[in-house]
């Protein structure tokens, strides 16, 4: 059961990948199709570094009111929602189920597992729900609110670079033992 789980989870995460990247996000312009704001330092669009100076600009430009809708709607809010939960469960479901294969971590508790996977998803719907506030007005865009959105957007990346290494480090250690496997005790 849990394997077809993971399977599932694997599976969605990459067709909502692909859903996002070759469908939605192209229809708002290079700017969200990059989804600049949780991936790079800079607008296509513009020349500057992205700094809430420059992110206010873009934000001012009647020319980007599309692109600004369908940043948040429909690609923050429901897609990048499903696909943090799709990775974030992916994450911790298949940590969850390498560390339980492996007996010398037998003491360790199920939860910690999901320690990582849930701080990404945690950041991840933060920094979303910050990105439409400042977009729709609801938080104002300051040096401040700016700080708190790169911020987020750090410990997102942060998280799930880890979840990810969590995930690829159990698999490590599972497939060690499984080609050498530990001596049994007489």
């Amino acid at each position: 059961m849990l394997l077809q789980m993971i399977i599932i989870l694997f599976v969605l995460t990459i067709i909502l990948t692909l859903i996002l990247k070759l469908f939605v996000t192209p229809r708002y312009g290079t700017d969200v199709a990059s989804r600049f704001l949780e991936r790079l330092k800079y607008i296509p669009s513009q020349t500057e570094l992205l700094s809430s100076t420059t992110l206010s600009g873009w934000l001012a430009n009647k020319a980007n009111s599309e692109a600004i809708r369908g940043y948040v709607y429909p690609v923050l809010f429901p897609l990048d929602i499903l696909f943090l939960l799709s990775l974030g469960l992916l994450l911790g479901f298949t940590s969850g189920a390498l560390g339980s294969r492996l007996e010398f971590l037998s003491n360790v508790p199920a939860w910690i597992w999901w320690v990582f996977p849930f701080l990404y998803m945690a950041s991840d719907l933060a920094e979303d729900t910050a990105i439409a506030a400042i977009f729709k007005t609801i938080i104002p865009l300051t040096d401040g609110s700016y700080s708190v959105l790169s911020a987020l957007t750090a410990v997102k990346i942060a998280t799930v670079g880890i979840a990810i290494g969590q995930v690829g480090f159990l698999a490590a250690l599972n497939a060690l033992l499984f080609f050498f496997p530990a001596p049994k005790p007489f």
